[in-house]
């Protein structure tokens, strides 16, 4: 049976801006799922049994580890929140995560290699996996449930139909041995969109306007992405949300009791209603560039050594946090004497 659906389009899945990501995944995850069992056992290789999903919140990694379940011939995927795997009970906690696995170890041990996939999605994983040996909540609970998420994937009872797919806004928060290959191997980050991903996704929310003419011609979705730059795709969805607002204030008649006007079928959607929405819908992420630009609308000017070192010095960290796996925060302090300078 083919792991894929035959009818699967990417344009199904309703996410916009992970494309890339989304081919990356399926090369590493699920191409050697597509072949015989007999090919690939002579390859000598074993198929990836766990991803992490990793990046600010509002950015996709839920839906998109939900969408993974509709684009493969598999089970339905067991979705759980990682909290809820916790128990005040001792062992229950373990045993939760034991539950999870067992309809997979059952079909395995009847049909071998030939089983159907089974889906499992840890969200907010770093909840339950954090790094072991630390304070957590004293009990050792923690340590716990990390020790049996390795045993059943890793263990001496190796499974081949299973897919783990963890999603968390902390990945320094997760214990190493789990993101090491042969466990949750692929990492892959979901990252604030680029302008032609906010493309994407202000088409996918704005999808149902514009198919019943309900979004006016002057909207201009290649303008709107431009100036939600640091939009994560939540947002985005939060600022078309907004945008529609302005367009019902529009069509609601005023007095003791609101109504609504007679030519509420004629609503239209106007550019004016998303350059509303964005005096009060903000990215959490990321500075203004029209706010910076308002602090230094001369420049920065290098007016003594010491700045224009500073200035380079900062340009390096900034570079550096951009291209470096191993440096993802930059910390840097700023002092000196408190001189306050008048010019008159």
């Amino acid at each position: 049976m083919a792991i894929i659906q035959p009818d699967f389009k990417f344009e199904d899945l309703g996410i916009g801006g992970l494309d890339k990501e989304f081919s990356a995944i399926f090369r590493r995850a699920f191409a050697s799922r597509i072949f015989p069992p007999s090919i690939v056992e002579k390859l000598g290789i074993q198929h990836c049994k766990g991803i992490l999903l990793y990046g600010p919140p509002g950015t996709g990694k839920t839906l998109m580890a939900r969408q993974i379940g509709k684009m493969l011939n598999a089970r339905e995927p067991i979705i759980v929140n990682g909290p809820e795997i916790l128990n005040k009970y001792v062992g229950q906690s373990e045993e939760n995560v034991r539950k999870l696995f067992a309809e997979a170890e059952k079909e395995y041990k009847a049909r071998g290699d030939e089983s159907s996939l089974h889906i499992i999605i840890f969200d907010e994983l770093d909840a339950i996996c954090k790094q072991r040996g630390g304070k957590n909540d004293g009990t050792g609970v923690g340590d716990s449930v990390v020790n049996q998420l390795l045993a059943k994937m890793d263990g001496v009872e190796q499974l081949n139909n299973i897919l783990i797919i963890g999603m968390t806004n902390r990945k320094d928060m997760i214990d190493e041995a789990l993101l090491r290959p042969g466990r949750l191997e692929v990492h892959m980050e979901i990252s604030l969109p680029d302008q032609h991903g906010r493309v994407q996704i202000l088409k996918i929310h704005t999808a149902k306007m514009r198919e019943n003419h309900l979004l006016a011609p002057d909207v201009d979705i290649d303008e709107l992405a431009s100036l939600t730059k640091n939009f994560s795709g939540a947002e985005i969805a939060g600022f078309v949300r907004s945008a529609s607002t302005f367009a019902f204030s529009r069509h609601i008649k005023g007095g003791t009791t609101a109504t609504v006007n007679e030519d509420v079928e004629n609503i239209k959607i106007c550019q004016s209603d998303f350059l509303h929405a964005l005096e009060e819908v903000h990215p959490s992420f990321g500075v203004s560039d029209a706010e910076l630009q308002l602090c230094v609308q001369n420049g920065i000017i290098p007016f003594s050594e010491d700045i224009d070192r500073i200035l380079k010095d900062g340009s390096l960290f900034v570079e550096q946090v951009k291209n470096s796996n191993h440096t993802p925060l930059v910390s840097v302090l700023l002092h000196g004497k408190n001189i306050n300078i008048i010019v008159f």
